[in-house]
């Protein structure tokens, strides 16, 4: 497991048991993206505990999977309009998962290019 009933408590000063730990690794894997196997990089490590933790203590106090992301309700004619948003997943394990590795955004170097004539094709010269 990537976090233990200590690192909970340290974290979130909530006491959970290592069921619930359990659950909210595998949401945690699956929003991120990757299995605990996988995760080799020690400030993923490090930042997958803050998330697993947060999760854990959000589904100990709230009923993660009963909730509806309703944005809109109307009384007659009964109208509901439900948002994108999945409650399932804590915003605090939300921002934790943002700084993970393998899912921020990379850049591609590359040698700079010039006009000179050795580097364009015989068929381009002027």
């Amino acid at each position: 497991m990537l976090a233990t009933v200590e690192d909970v408590q340290r974290v979130t000063g909530y006491t959970v048991d290592d069921a619930l730990i359990r659950q909210a690794q595998a949401i945690f894997e699956v929003a991120s993206g990757r299995p605990e196997q996988l995760i080799s990089r020690p400030s993923d490590l490090a930042w997958s505990v803050y998330a697993v933790s947060w999760q854990a203590a959000y589904m100990d106090n709230s009923d993660v999977f009963a909730q509806a992301n309703v944005e809109q309700t109307k009384q007659d004619k009964l109208t509901v309009t439900f948002g994108d948003r999945v409650y399932a997943l804590s915003q605090l394990t939300e921002h934790a998962i943002r700084n993970l590795s393998w899912l921020r955004s990379r850049s591609v170097k590359s040698m700079p290019w010039t006009f000179e004539e050795h580097n364009l094709p015989l068929w381009w010269t002027w």
